[in-house]
């Protein structure tokens, strides 16, 4: 975001308030951040829910109950471990698609991918909540 971007937000949300012109520009500048995957896959999850023996409808609303608090914490940057299915039919396990449907469906999400080995793998997703 440029700075006639941030006055033109200034200028429609704010009509005679007094702001932070340098919390403005860094909060566009994370925002630009989490635009970039590469910074965004790197980044180390800031927390994680474990969906383990939960049922569906049970992960849909832990999952909404973990987001929201993630986002009112200002985290980047999340872990869902859902496992890997093994006892499925579905090759991508029960758990696995009903985090899918949720990260698709929930406008508070940005990207995200399969985890490292070592937090979990094909069993785990990260995801970046958005600013």
């Amino acid at each position: 975001m440029n700075f006639g971007e941030i006055l033109a937000q200034w200028e429609s949300s704010n009509k005679g308030q007094v702001v932070d012109k340098d919390a403005a520009a860094e909060k566009a500048a994370v925002k630009k951040k989490m635009r970039s995957s590469s910074y965004v896959k790197n980044l180390a999850p800031q927390d994680t829910l474990d969906l383990h023996g939960l049922t569906q409808e049970e992960a849909w609303n832990a999952l909404n109950d973990f987001v929201a608090n993630a986002k009112r914490r200002g985290l980047q940057k999340i872990l869902i471990i859902h496992g890997k299915g093994l006892h499925s039919a579905d090759s991508e396990g029960v758990l696995g698609s009903v985090v899918k449907k949720f990260i698709e469906y929930d406008q508070r999400l940005g990207a995200s991918g399969k985890a490292d080995k070592s937090q979990g793998g094909s069993g785990a997703t990260w995801v970046a909540v958005r600013p």
